[in-house]
């Protein structure tokens, strides 16, 4: 796999988070699963530590993310269409 650490950061929380997806779908029809709950609760764990060291390197990937007293930080940053993704 290539691309910078940030770009690895951000793939794998979305690959978490397309895993949890599934479970909430499939534990919303099996709710007494024990099994699916645990898988939930682990990926949801690995994805909120996730999400919390990609805050901390990078910015708040949402409105969500961001510390309370904290500024806007994304707006002192460039913005996608002045390369700010790159």
């Amino acid at each position: 796999m290539s691309g910078t650490d940030k770009e690895k950061l951000l793939s794998f929380i979305h690959e978490v988070g397309f895993a949890i997806d599934d479970v909430v779908l499939y534990l919303d029809t099996h709710p007494q699963d024990k099994q699916a709950m645990e898988y939930y609760e682990t990926y949801r764990r690995l994805r909120n530590q996730a999400v919390e060291e990609y805050t901390r390197l990078y910015g708040p990937l949402t409105n969500e993310n961001v510390a309370f007293g904290s500024y806007w930080a994304w707006v002192s940053t460039p913005w996608p269409w002045e390369g700010g993704c790159k």
